[in-house]
């Protein structure tokens, strides 16, 4: 098998895009990003010879999920980070489709990353290998291939995501699976060297314990300990990313989730006992398959995927790049409950303090500049719904070639590319008292003017329609409310086109 190209291929591709990606407006200052190309998920995030090390997929010769690579930077800080050249390249029998995600450990003065190598056939079956890979300087890497070969019995070649840790002087490591019957699950493997592992069994998954049916895959999942501040109770918890959860009212709207649940891990049974519900760590839909590591200042750290998985209708794709990092955040529980907070570090990027302080209705302008940091404190607040409504305009997101206009309402969105489904006519006036249109530019008011007369045109027929019908019913003649629908129809529309 010839991979001599891989490399050459990542090289050639960097040296065409580029310039290209390091023009575009939407590149990022401190987030981590791809030098050009497809990132996503955070991978051996870890701390070794004095620096922070973060891992990542990576897509280097496009902005769709193939050819995935481990890129490697560095950081003192957390915030300004150095590429570093790529550590795991798909160039390997057991990795040939793409190096996926994984994690690090140190031990022995040596950095081990252990991640997943994604292998298929001929008719696009799926292979995976639990790989791993060894380095004494942090930068070269020595691969040890593979070390888990095949899945349990009773599950699928859906096996993927190790993440490591060590405890009483083994090593552990839980890793996502899907059953035969399709769900997803959490299984821990052990070993007493870290190069032989042997499958304990599972410890959490759709349809165990009293979870009941919660996706058909959980990916990338996490196990940690943390002390509650308050109590000082030391808690379980298990963070993981289940695919194809049904949304629930407010719950579980992203495209595929991420959250934790609280427990105990027996080691022995093996079991996750959970104490809690699932509780998501992010509803934005910019967080995904995150990666915690413990610094040397005790703290537990989280970086997720900024980016909307099986999405990439974004408009730096034309400039050949797509996604990053989020921010470091440190985690804590406090009373029992998990909190995100900024990391300390973020006080070093600072400049000069702006307050403000009074009843916002509408729009306020406080400072300006590319980069900020937003710190707001609520007083008088007697509800925990509708505390803060967000309304972006998102011209650049649509297609040319959308149709149906007058079924969906899509030149005003909240935090996703999808049309309204709930009182479309209720958000429109909450939206225009939000926005303020004397900032606009020429062209975004030619293509507001647009879209609010297709929507003045259509929610115009929909009145005369119901106007109609109405009427007809009151007069009890069939034949005179087909007559006045078709007629609303056509009067409608040529009212909406007016």
């Amino acid at each position: 098998m010839d991979f001599t190209k891989v490399r050459e291929d990542e090289e050639k591709s960097i040296l065409e895009k580029k310039e290209i990606v390091e023009k575009d407006f939407w590149r990022q200052k401190y987030h981590i990003q791809g030098i050009v190309g497809l990132i996503n998920d955070p991978n051996g995030f870890s701390q070794f010879n004095g620096k922070y090390h973060m891992f990542y997929q990576w897509n280097p010769l496009g902005t769709d999920h193939k050819n995935k690579t481990w890129a490697h930077s560095v950081s003192d800080d957390l915030l300004h980070w150095k590429r570093l050249k790529t550590a795991l390249r798909p160039n390997t029998r057991y990795s040939k489709d793409g190096v996926y995600s994984g994690s690090a450990i140190v031990d022995d003065e040596k950095l081990y990353l252990f991640y997943t190598g994604n292998v298929k056939d001929s008719d696009g079956n799926r292979e995976s290998y639990q790989c791993l890979a060894v380095s004494s300087d942090g930068e070269n890497f020595e691969r040890w291939e593979p070390s888990i070969v095949n899945q349990p019995d009773g599950y699928t070649r859906h096996i993927r995501d190790p993440k490591i840790w060590k405890k009483d002087g083994k090593f552990y490591a839980v890793i996502g699976i899907q059953s035969e019957d399709l769900e997803g699950k959490a299984v821990l493997y052990s070993s007493e060297n870290i190069k032989d592992w042997k499958f304990e069994g599972e410890i959490a998954g759709a349809n165990h314990g009293k979870i009941k049916d919660f996706g058909f895959m959980w990916e990338c999942p996490d196990y940690f300990q943390l002390k509650d501040e308050k109590t000082g109770e030391i808690k379980d918890l298990l963070v993981f990313s289940p695919q194809g959860l049904e949304p629930e009212g407010d719950l579980y709207n992203n495209k595929y989730q991420t959250g934790y649940l609280f427990g105990k891990l027996d080691y022995k049974k093996p079991e996750f006992e959970i104490l809690s519900d699932f509780v998501e760590i992010d509803r934005g839909h910019d967080f995904y398959a995150p990666q915690s590591m413990e610094d040397d200042k005790g703290r537990r750290l989280i970086v997720g995927w900024m980016g909307i998985p099986e999405e990439e209708d974004f408009p730096t794709v034309k400039n050949k790049w797509l996604h990053c990092l989020t921010l470091p955040r440190e985690l804590k529980v406090i009373d029992g409950k998990l909190y995100q907070v900024p990391i300390e570090e973020m006080e070093s990027i600072r400049g000069e303090k702006i307050e403000f302080s009074g009843k916002v209705t509408g729009e306020v302008k406080i400072g300006t500049g590319a980069t900020y940091e937003l710190k707001v404190k609520f007083k008088g607040i007697k509800e925990k719904r509708n505390l803060i409504r967000m309304v972006f305009l998102e011209i650049e997101k649509y297609r040319e070639n959308t149709t149906e206009n007058y079924k969906k309402v899509r030149w005003i969105e909240f935090f996703g590319n999808k049309p309204f489904t709930h009182e479309p006519e209720k958000i429109m006036e909450q939206a225009d008292s939000i926005i303020n249109p004397r900032e606009w530019t020429k062209e975004e008011k030619s293509m507001f003017d647009e879209k609010r007369r297709d929507f003045d045109g259509y929610y115009a027929h929909l009145a005369y329609v119901k106007e109609e019908k109405e009427q007809a019913i009151a007069e009890g003649l069939l034949q005179g409310r087909e007559e006045g629908l078709q007629q609303g129809l056509q009067q409608g529309l040529q009212q909406g086109i007016e």
